[in-house]
């Protein structure tokens, strides 16, 4: 896709990604302030800063009733994020690309049906080994659902991706000790197995994703199915009603169910079969209902992959700017030293304060530890450690805003509530030892 082809809402939110990105990178050269706190933890901090510091401490920004000032840090607090999130952003981009060009949508969906236990206790412990980052979790989320990974799989991918990781694990045991990571490994895998074993459920009770998603690429189909998609799509344009299964013919009842499963027709209450007329996306005009393969050259798919991923990146920019512009005006309405002070100490159920307060801190993965560290520094207990380094990289408000680009409420109340839920109950466990 070209920026000229894009709509007026795209190319709004493109130019608002690149105004951001280049404020912060002006305000950074303006005020001599460090370039690898911005780059590396998407913080504005003063030069000379080390240590676990270098992670946390920002410039001091004072509340105040000047309204356009207040406004005014936290766009460029927010445009310091975009800065450390855009390259993982654009990265995660391209991994969705690619899962949709390249991976067979088909054999995807006959190896792995709707997600048992060991599709989720593989997606689960990929998550864990392959170190993405919280910030560019989202689009490849996107590009799971749209190669066909069943659903549940792909919502224990995302919890376990951010919570943890190889290296966060190493960081948890060398600085919090081996018991903290140990608890941070069984209770990630806890979490991602119950979000993905009753999604999978879900999924396998109710055909399509249709009202748990709002994301739609056709997908990587294998060329007899194509055809018969093709053929079938004539027929029922010309009945938009639909067509019994008796009239189609019962030899094609397997393929049917296989165009059902990848939402490109639908069955009605009265037995009948349609094309699924989409409204939801400016992509899916009328005649893109159709599924479409990726079976030419390797040069051919690496176009494709291109068109994909941009598609993605201009379809979700809205979410990324509203996301860090949220964490913005967390990191200048609730900065960092009013949350340690209120987590720390001897807070009532300080295991439920910490997995809320998590919620309303932008926690970026690798970040995590030090801020944890601040924290135990003002008194905060092992339990609640625990429970604010699960919800921290997965659970924050911005995190949340990007994750309603690709989730409807329904789902993303179930992905919120299990892991909350989780994050405290872990903590209590925690406690208990």
């Amino acid at each position: 896709m070209s920026i000229a082809k894009l709509g007026k809402k795209e190319l709004f939110w493109f130019s608002a990604v690149v105004v951001l990105y280049v404020l912060a990178v002006w305000y950074v050269a303006a005020h001599n302030l460090s370039w690898g706190a911005m780059f590396k933890a998407g913080i504005l901090q003063e030069k000379g800063v080390t240590g676990l510091e270098a992670r946390v401490k920002e410039i001091n920004t004072p509340l105040s009733w000047n309204i356009p000032q207040v406004i005014w840090y936290i766009i460029i607090k927010g445009a310091a994020l975009l800065v450390e999130l855009l390259p993982y952003w654009i990265i995660g981009m391209f991994i969705a690309g690619g899962l949709v060009v390249f991976v067979s949508w088909e054999k995807v969906k006959h190896k792995m049906g709707y997600g048992g236990f060991g599709a989720n206790l593989m997606a689960t412990t990929a998550g864990a080994v392959i170190p993405i980052c919280s910030c560019g979790i989202v689009p490849v989320l996107a590009g799971m659902v749209e190669s066909g990974v069943p659903l549940g799989p792909t919502l224990a991918f995302l919890i376990a991706a951010p919570m943890l990781n190889v290296p966060t694990v190493f960081m948890t045991a060398g600085l919090l000790g081996k018991k903290m990571a140990i608890a941070r490994v069984i209770s990630v895998f806890a979490i991602a197995m119950s979000v993905g074993l009753i999604v999978s459920y879900w999924q396998k009770k109710r055909k399509g994703l249709r009202h748990l998603v709002k994301i739609y690429v056709q997908p990587n189909l294998p060329p007899e199915i194509q055809r018969f998609a093709y053929s079938l799509a004539v027929k029922l344009m010309q009945k938009p009603n639909g067509l019994p299964l008796e009239e189609i013919g019962l030899e094609h009842k397997e393929k049917l169910e296989e165009l059902e499963e990848a939402e490109v027709i639908e069955r009605t209450k009265d037995g009948r079969w349609r094309l699924i007329q989409r409204d939801d996306s400016k992509y899916q005009a009328g005649c893109m209902i159709l599924p479409q393969g990726y079976q030419g050259t390797f040069g051919q798919k690496l176009i494709q992959l291109w068109k994909v991923s941009w598609q993605l990146f201009f379809t979700l920019n809205y979410y990324l700017v509203l996301a860090v512009l949220i964490a913005g005006a967390i990191r200048v309405l609730i900065p960092t030293r009013v949350i340690v002070n209120f987590v720390g100490g001897k807070a009532l159920n300080s295991v439920l304060v910490a997995s809320i307060v998590a919620m309303l801190a932008y926690v970026c993965t690798y970040v995590e530890v030090p801020t944890a560290m601040a924290l135990i520094d003002k008194g905060m207990g092992p339990g609640a450690t625990l429970s604010y380094l699960l919800g921290g990289p997965g659970l924050s408000l911005p995190s949340i805003m990007m994750l309603s680009a690709v989730f409807k409420p329904r789902l993303l109340w179930l992905y919120l509530g299990i892991s909350f839920i989780g994050c405290v109950i872990a903590g209590y466990i925690f406690n208990l030892f």
